[in-house]
């Protein structure tokens, strides 16, 4: 199978959200990489995995549905900050006009 090298940068909200996703042993490449192919419906799991029953269809599933949960809520948490702040700094510039 040929493969392609990508290389780019994320936002320390998105490596926490990956480093959530993190499995023992497993680098933070392996784990953005897992979940990508992951989000595109295709299978990560080695014929290794499969044979020795360490990951079931319905446990994958549930780690999937985890995962992206934490990463919508990963999300949330970043807009809520964001917002928060913005309104801090509204109500801070308003103080200060007084």
């Amino acid at each position: 199978m040929v493969s392609k090298q990508f290389s780019f940068r994320l936002a320390d909200e998105v490596v926490e959200a990956l480093e959530a996703l993190q499995l023992e042993g497993e680098s933070l490449n392996q784990t953005a990489q897992r979940f990508i192919v992951e989000s595109l419906g295709l299978s990560t799991a080695s014929p290794k995995k499969l044979s020795t029953g360490l990951s079931t269809d319905v446990d994958r599933i549930e780690e999937l549905i985890d995962k992206r949960l934490e990463i919508g809520l990963a999300e949330v948490r970043s807009q809520l900050e964001a917002q928060l702040k913005e309104r801090l700094e509204e109500l801070r510039g308003k103080l200060k006009a007084r």
